[in-house]
């Protein structure tokens, strides 16, 4: 009883400012789409025989590169629920556009880094780029909106610099194309390399502008369209981007109650900045806060139950609802008894939310973003 309160008061924290609406919107939003992760199972268990405990990290163990088969079984489960208006659930899938070439950053002794456009990772991965023609399905399906999350899921700067500095562990998983392991796996990780703009000296910041402006061109090319929202990787960035950003075509800011501000490196030092669903900034650019919990990869158990609890507290203060839900949880080539078990919980939540709320409708963040603007001053 006094843990449900204490879950209500926080939830409550988050959504009692901002925009409201009588209308009952849910947004899923998941990240990570595109980017590397765990290469294979292979890797991990010859990272295993060399002490590296990846079986304690989560993503080490259950994230990699999604698969056709992973979106086919993903999709059929949002195509299963439909919102009062015949839609079914929609995920606003945050993709990042590139990886790193391993060879040629290699090739060049460490000194230059170079990415190569997802395209070519899926084709190393699965010998075709069909994951395109999947996107696109989900697109014409309205069950599937990819929006940017950036170049890379990878903080350029502090990576290269490991690599050339020759630290153990960062050329260990350079070659065997891998980059993101976390110090739970060993004390030998010194840094991590997930934040993409976790940096805070003036030339990591022309790096990470640079970065934002590939980015968003590269996204174009690969949709058809611009990427009106974006979502900084582990919720790291400087607001310095954020002029970058708008003129990339961004208008909406994705990310969870607090934004994480760089302010130190070795160790990664951040201070936190609140925002609030409709809040805008000077460049009149609108974030919003996901409010909502639902990460089963966690184990933490009930998962549906405290999802629904959040749902009710946002509905309760008139908010929408924005579902924070990582790839982690729906992909398979590592572990497919995971991912299905997971999809098989997503699929009983969105019964639930149908269930308790009829009159239900399934946004993408950009959707929502774009009923914000039209509705605030």
């Amino acid at each position: 009883m006094i843990s449900e309160l204490r879950t209500i008061i926080g939830r409550s924290l988050i959504d009692y400012r901002g925009w409201c609406t009588q209308r009952k919107i849910v947004v899923i939003e998941s990240d990570d789409w595109g980017a590397i992760r765990m290469p294979s199972k292979s890797v991990y268990n010859a990272l295993l025989k060399r002490g590296l405990r990846v079986d304690k990290c989560l993503f080490s163990r259950y994230d990699s590169l999604e698969s056709v088969d992973d979106l086919d079984r993903l999709f059929s489960v949002l195509d299963s629920v439909k919102d009062k208006n015949g839609r079914g659930a929609v995920f606003t899938a945050n993709c990042v556009v590139a990886n790193p070439d391993f060879a040629k950053i290699k090739e060049a002794n460490y000194l230059q880094y170079f990415y190569e456009p997802v395209s070519e990772t899926y084709k190393k991965y699965w010998g075709n780029d069909d994951i395109l023609n999947s996107y696109k399905d989900g697109l014409r399906r309205r069950i599937w909106k990819p929006q940017l999350h950036g170049r890379e899921h990878l903080n350029v700067f502090r990576w290269l610099r490991a690599l050339q500095e020759n630290d153990e562990i960062t050329r260990l998983c350079f070659e065997q194309s891998h980059f993101s392991l976390t110090p739970v796996v060993s004390d030998k990780v010194k840094a991590r390399f997930m934040d993409s703009f976790g940096n805070v000296s003036e030339e990591s910041l022309l790096m990470e502008q640079k970065i934002i402006e590939e980015a968003a061109m590269m996204f174009r090319d690969r949709y058809g369209y611009v990427s009106q929202s974006f979502i900084a990787p582990c919720y790291i960035w400087r607001s310095e981007l954020e002029p970058v950003l708008k003129k990339s075509g961004v208008l909406f800011i994705q990310g969870a109650w607090n934004q994480q501000i760089p302010i130190g490196e070795s160790p990664v030092v951040v201070k936190n900045k609140r925002h609030y669903i409709g809040e805008r900034n000077k460049n009149e650019q609108i974030y919003t806060v996901r409010n909502v919990v639902f990460e089963p990869f966690l184990g933490e158990g009930n998962e549906i139950d405290k999802a629904l609890r959040q749902i009710k507290v946002a509905f309760f203060w008139n908010k929408p609802v924005i579902i924070s839900s990582h790839r982690i949880n729906y992909v398979g080539s590592l572990d497919c008894r995971q991912r299905e078990k997971n999809l098989s919980l997503l699929s009983e939540l969105l019964n639930q939310i149908i269930k308790l709320y009829p009159e239900i409708e399934f946004l993408s963040s950009d959707e929502l973003g774009n009923l914000i603007a039209k509705n605030i001053k």
